[in-house]
């Protein structure tokens, strides 16, 4: 049976077989997501094909924790594992992206609710089969930056050196008590819900990659958005008051919060030169320089020296030249 025909006998079983569509931009992932419309009820159709090597029980694991956890995951109204198929509740369409398009005065006032959401999920156990963020996997998603960026662009640099500087600066960081780590927490997957009560009027979309793992690294992905520019003083706010709320060191979590958000970016960098490499998506290019001047952000603290001083010495900086080469390599 082809995939159309298998999406088609899934919404006719659960009763959406005859629903008009719309397509949502599903950004890097290889999931695709649909817009239901029948009547007066809407619905979201995740199609995550099993080809693609995304799984969605991971998907729906965590959706069931968080739910449990009274977090604004979707509810799953329908689930086909094999084929990778979801049916899921619609919550809107206003992202924190989108609704600061128009409505640029509540953003002190969603991200401090998007604070209060990481200081709920710390308060929380973390769910029992949630694998940890360890020194392996933060060394295997920063290596993406010397593979996709540094190589491409041919410069001279010994990658065992980059591995070396990293796995030192990184180890510190696995010493801290450990929360669930969303990952990709920022302005694209935050879902601004205000009729919700609490910690529930931020809607989550993107956790199926959820680790357990150092705090500093969501409040790095929320405050160093690659997409999304957040005011400096908007983020030393918050920090201020993620640190009053949960009386963590301010100097090791300030050195923390630097290491991850530099990872993070390495990572991100790699990333977007590859989905234009290798996947023909050149428009993430545009991204790169602001994820570059959040790098060069995060190497102004002195747990990061050395780092800074191999980036200086080995890494183009990301000109129109360079990233045309990117796109042409």
């Amino acid at each position: 049976m082809i995939r159309p025909e298998k999406i088609e006998r899934f919404l006719r079983h659960h009763g959406w077989d005859d629903a008009k569509t719309e397509k949502i931009n599903s950004d890097a992932s290889n999931r695709k997501y649909t817009r239901l419309f029948k009547k007066q009820n809407t619905s979201i159709l995740m199609d995550s094909d099993p080809t693609t090597n995304e799984s969605i029980e991971n998907f729906i694991y965590f959706t069931n924790q968080l739910r449990k956890q009274k977090f604004s995951a979707p509810k799953i109204y329908g689930q086909d594992i094999c084929n990778g198929l979801l049916l899921l509740e619609d919550l809107g369409s206003d992202s924190f992206a989108n609704i600061l398009k128009s409505k640029p005065h509540l953003e002190n006032h969603i991200y401090q609710e998007a604070i209060n959401q990481l200081i709920e999920i710390r308060k929380n156990k973390i769910p029992h089969l949630t694998r940890k963020y360890d020194l392996k996997i933060l060394l295997q998603e920063a290596v993406l930056f010397s593979e996709w960026y540094l190589s491409p662009l041919r410069a001279s640099y010994e990658s065992s050196h980059l591995l070396k500087i990293l796995r030192v600066s990184l180890q510190e960081t696995l010493k801290q008590d450990t929360t669930l780590v969303l990952r990709d927490y920022h302005a694209e997957n935050l879902m601004w819900l205000p009729d919700r009560r609490n910690n529930r009027r931020v809607g989550l979309l993107d956790y199926q990659d959820a680790l357990a793992g150092n705090p500093a690294y969501d409040i790095a992905s929320l405050l160093k958005d690659a997409r999304r520019e957040v005011p400096k003083k908007l983020q030393e706010e918050l920090i201020k008051y993620f640190l009053k709320k949960t009386n963590l060191d301010h100097a090791v979590f300030s050195r923390d919060y630097s290491i991850l958000s530099a990872q993070r970016n390495l990572k991100i960098i790699g990333i977007f030169s590859r989905l234009s490499i290798r996947d023909n998506k050149s428009g993430y290019l545009d991204l790169i320089p602001r994820v570059w001047k959040n790098l060069q952000d995060d190497l102004k603290h002195p747990s990061l020296n050395e780092l800074s001083e191999f980036i200086k010495s080995n890494s183009p900086q990301p000109t129109l030249e360079n990233l045309g080469k990117l796109f042409k390599a």
